[in-house]
């Protein structure tokens, strides 16, 4: 429930779909990014300095 899926309106067409595609993507940068807590990079995320942090910039 990191990205609050759960309380999401999107119920019909490709939206959701394309909504679970970009979420799996953000996930999977952040795993790339050696980040195992996807929480906390997200947090760290919200703070545009500690971006480049996250990614290694």
């Amino acid at each position: 429930m990191t990205f609050r899926e759960d309380h999401s309106q999107l119920r019909t067409g490709t939206a959701p779909r394309a909504l679970a595609g970009f979420r799996n993507l953000a996930i999977s940068t952040m795993r790339l990014a050696d980040r195992a807590d996807i929480v906390r990079a997200r947090r760290d995320l919200l703070d545009h300095q500690a971006a480049v942090a996250v990614y290694n910039i």
